[in-house]
């Protein structure tokens, strides 16, 4: 309105510094304003400028970010920018700000992938588990055992300062073997119930778990343990739960098992019970 009054440009920045005060423009901002309106400029907003944008990001390149890691998360940063066409800061400025603080992890190992159907059966075989500990159920915990084999190095390494000695300067560095490049290791099989450890059986060496070796010694020590531990109760309220390696589930243990009385709830595939089992040498 006031360039249209033709009022000079110090007077119409004396104008807005009255009404604005702090907020208002420079004068050079002022003065470009007002030789603009008089050039014929009608709307307030700023041009189109040319060139790309300051930044890339924007809701089509974080929708494309995110539907490469979904497709394939081993995806490494440098291959995104190359196939999003951005550069290596971008993207990872995308992944950290814009997607919830993504962070590329070590996926952890694990012995097998279960179907829908092992699943299903676990779910199973936990509901009836549950079933049998509510109140005033027929199980109570100390009616479980569990166990599980893992295999024990054993060295001695002596301290490195050990090893320093005394040579001529002009010399090299000797050299000493290190004698934990010539371990040993032993299988331990490990029993445990409410009380702790039950039987731990050492394997002798240069022999290997079979299925009549687990039924004729580790067996056979846990069924005197618990008749040891509990001489009043039977074996056949005993549940008694280990993973499904080969001596575990075959028919001389299975047999074994069943003339003991020993319910043995396992499913298809059924995890270890190393997390278990360390808990004992804790004692």
């Amino acid at each position: 309105m006031l360039c249209k009054l033709s009022e000079p440009a110090k007077l119409i920045h004396e104008t807005l510094q009255t009404a604005c005060g702090d907020c208002a423009c420079s004068y050079q901002t002022a003065c470009r304003l007002v030789k603009e309106f008089k050039e014929g400029k009608e709307p307030l907003s700023d041009c189109p400028h040319p060139g790309r944008p300051k930044s890339c990001v924007n809701k089509q390149t974080i929708a494309s970010i995110k539907k490469d890691i979904d497709e394939d998360p081993h995806i490494s940063v440098r291959k995104l920018s190359v196939t999003n066409c951005l550069s290596y800061g971008t993207v990872h400025t995308i992944i950290t700000e814009y997607l919830h603080n993504m962070i590329k992890v070590f996926a952890r190992w694990i012995p097998h992938l279960l179907t829908v159907d092992q699943k299903r059966e676990r779910v199973r075989c936990a509901t009836e588990l549950l079933n049998m500990f509510e109140h005033h159920g027929p199980k109570r915990l100390c009616h479980i055992v569990t166990g599980d084999e893992t295999w024990f190095s054993f060295f001695i390494i002596p301290p490195k300062r050990l090893n320093r000695m005394w040579v001529d300067g002009q010399g090299g560095r000797p050299v000493v073997l290190r004698p934990g490049f010539q371990s040993r290791k032993r299988i331990f099989t490990v029993f445990l119930n409410y009380s702790g450890p039950l039987v731990v059986d050492t394997l002798p060496q240069d022999t290997t778990i079979t299925a009549t070796y687990y039924v004729q010694n580790v067996l056979s020590q846990v069924k005197s343990a618990i008749n040891e531990q509990r001489p009043k109760v039977s074996t056949s309220r005993t549940l008694f739960l280990h993973d499904n390696a080969g001596p575990n589930k075959s028919r001389a243990t299975t047999q074994s098992l069943r003339e003991l009385g020993m319910s043995c709830p396992t499913p298809p595939t059924a995890p270890t019970w190393h997390h278990v089992t360390s808990c004992c040498f804790r004692f």
